[in-house]
C-alpha cells in the first residue's frame, strides 16, 4: 500500500484504512462506502453470481464469475464518476460487503447514472437506499454534479422504489438491450437535479474521511456539529 498523503488520515473510525482524496470512503449510519480492490474480486463475483440479481438488471452477466468481477475492477473510473463496494458494518468485525454503488459517466459531459445492486440475501433491509442517499449526497455536495440519472426495469418495482425515495422523478419509458441475451426490455428512467435534491434532503448525512472532503460538508464548525456520537 503507498503512504498517506496529505489529505489523508492514518486511521478511520470504521476500521478501514483510508484511500486516496480522488476516492474517498464514504460513511453512513450502517455502512461503509469505499473502493473496490483487486482482493474484492471474490466477494463480488460471490453477491453478484444469482440469478435474481441479475433478472434486475440489464447490465449484469448471468453466470457473473470472478472473470468477470476483476475486468469490472479493472475499468477505469472517471473523475467526475463513482465505484464504491457497499460494506455493511460489524460491531466485532471487519465491514462485510454485500453489493456496488456507482456513479458512471459513460465517457460523456452530461448527467451520470446512479447504479445501485445488492447480494440476494441482504435485500428488504434499506441498505440500498442508504447506499444511494449516500452516493447522491456525494455527488451533488462534493462533485458539484447538476442532475442525475437512473435507470430501472419495469419488471423490478423494489429498485423503483428505492428511486422513489430517493427523490428521482421519472422522465420517459424506453428499451434497452441486457447483457449476455441482447434481449430487448422495457426500462423507466428517472432525474434529479440539484434543486430537487436541496430541498428534499431529510436522510442521514454522511461522513467522507478526507480532511478536504469534510470541510467542504461540516465547514469550520465541524467539530461542533458531529459531536453528539456522530448521528451514526
Amino acid at each position: 500500500m503507498s503512504e498517506l498523503s496529505d489529505t489523508e488520515e492514518p486511521d478511520s473510525p470504521c476500521g478501514w484504512p483510508l484511500m486516496a482524496a480522488v476516492r474517498p470512503a464514504i460513511e453512513t449510519r450502517r455502512l461503509i462506502l469505499r473502493p473496490p480492490l483487486d482482493d474484492d474480486a471474490e466477494a463480488i463475483a460471490r453477491l453478484a453470481n444469482s440469478a435474481a440479481v441479475a433478472r434486475n438488471l440489464i447490465g449484469m452477466p448471468h453466470p457473473y464469475r470472478i472473470e468477470h468481477a476483476r475486468a469490472w475492477l479493472a475499468e477505469p473510473v472517471d473523475p467526475r464518476g463513482q465505484r464504491h463496494l457497499v460494506c455493511r458494518k460489524g460491531f466485532d468485525a471487519a465491514p462485510t460487503p454485500i453489493g456496488v454503488v456507482t456513479l458512471d459517466m459513460h465517457g460523456r459531459v452530461g448527467p451520470g447514472w446512479i447504479g445501485c445492486w445488492l447480494g440476494e440475501r441482504h435485500w428488504g433491509q434499506g441498505y440500498a437506499t442508504e447506499a444511494c442517499h449516500a452516493a447522491i449526497d456525494y455527488a451533488f455536495l462534493h462533485q458539484r454534479h447538476e442532475r442525475l440519472l437512473f435507470a430501472c426495469r419495469v419488471t423490478n418495482p423494489a429498485g423503483r422504489r428505492v428511486i422513489e425515495k430517493c427523490g428521482f422523478q421519472m422522465v420517459a419509458q424506453e428499451l434497452a438491450s441486457v447483457v449476455g441475451s441482447g434481449a430487448a426490455v422495457a426500462i423507466d428512467r428517472f432525474r434529479i437535479d440539484r434543486s430537487t435534491w436541496e430541498s428534499i434532503r431529510a436522510w442521514e448525512p454522511l461522513r467522507v474521511h478526507t480532511r478536504e472532503a469534510e470541510r467542504a460538508e461540516w465547514g469550520e464548525r465541524r467539530v461542533e456539529l458531529r459531536a453528539p456520537a456522530e448521528r451514526i
